[in-house]
């Protein structure tokens, strides 16, 4: 007996201690995060005054230093309309775009790899995997390199259908990537076979099993899918900003546009920038809200197995 109690004494302080190192570096890791989001915040409520205080503070020093002047300037700055309510809609709609098709090339290329038969089917699959694990900026200047070739065959004139030219090449990489669709597999994966066989053995089409059949199973991981998408479309910057470079400023989308106020010629600047900072973060935590309920259950029904 008073060895049981040592072991479990000896267990229950290991556990104590693994739950200890376990909190700190959580502790670490969300003050890290989070401080960053709190200058964001208290910044855009600061006074130009308050913006030039050294050392710098988290929030306003007073109640009378606090303003929300920084929020009118995303709509009006300097006595004019400002384009950031233009650079947030370019940014939405091409996001919203790069889901959509996401989410239907997703489907119906996991669908296929899982239900249908096809010669290359491994091969294909193989290769996938492999070209996933190649970093995505390896391709940008063979990309940027056939963007501007066929750029210059199509002899733009730089109006709305080079807007639209560059926005598709934008939205396109979204498209393509492999890793949702990897989640979107696997998930397919684990239906079970039966229910696919008895849709066929009633006659039921490929098309019908898809849409009657396999995509009301898939709500979850459809779900997480459009979080992922959304999330990394609309913080996308290097290939955007490749693409927009030297073409008219209302065509920028909102994280291009706010890389133009670093370093800002005023204190007024800075506090747009944050404000607007806080304005583009209202599109994550929307999509988060109406995603998270779903997410957790997307989350466990999907694994990336090879």
């Amino acid at each position: 007996m008073p060895d049981r109690r040592k072991k479990r004494t000896k267990s229950e302080r290991t556990s104590l201690r693994e739950k200890i190192v376990s909190f700190v570096i959580l502790l670490v890791v969300c003050i890290v995060w989070v401080i960053p989001l709190l200058y964001m915040l208290g910044t855009s409520f600061k006074s130009d005054l308050d913006l030039q205080l050294h050392p710098e503070t988290l929030f306003p020093s007073s109640w009378s230093e606090w303003t929300i002047e920084h929020y009118y300037g995303f709509i009006i700055r300097e006595g004019k309309i400002d384009n950031m309510p233009l650079w947030m809609l370019n940014s939405l709609w091409s996001t919203l775009a790069t889901v959509a098709l996401t989410v239907i090339v997703d489907l119906l290329t996991a669908y296929a790899f899982v239900f249908l038969r096809f010669r290359g089917k491994g091969i294909l699959m193989k290769f996938l995997l492999l070209w996933m694990a190649v970093p995505s900026v390896i391709g940008t200047a063979p990309s940027f390199a056939l963007y501007s070739a066929v750029r210059n065959s199509l002899s733009l004139s730089g109006g709305i259908e080079t807007y639209v030219y560059i926005y598709f090449w934008i939205i396109l990489p979204g498209i393509t990537g492999i890793f949702n669709m990897l989640l979107m597999r696997n998930f397919f994966d684990s239906i079970p076979k039966d229910i696919v066989d008895s849709a066929k053995s009633d006659g039921a089409s490929n098309a019908k099993i898809f849409f009657r059949v396999v995509c009301p199973l898939a709500k979850s991981t459809i779900m997480l899918v459009v979080l992922f998408t959304f999330t990394e479309s609309w913080n996308n910057l290097l290939w955007p900003q490749l693409l927009l470079s030297g073409e008219d400023s209302m065509w920028n989308t909102i994280t291009v546009a706010l890389t133009g106020y670093t370093g800002g010629s005023s204190w007024g600047a800075n506090g747009v920038a944050m404000a607007t900072s806080v304005f583009a973060m209202i599109p994550i935590i929307i999509i988060f809200i109406i995603t998270q309920n779903k997410m957790i259950d997307g989350l466990a029904s999907t694994g990336v197995k090879g």
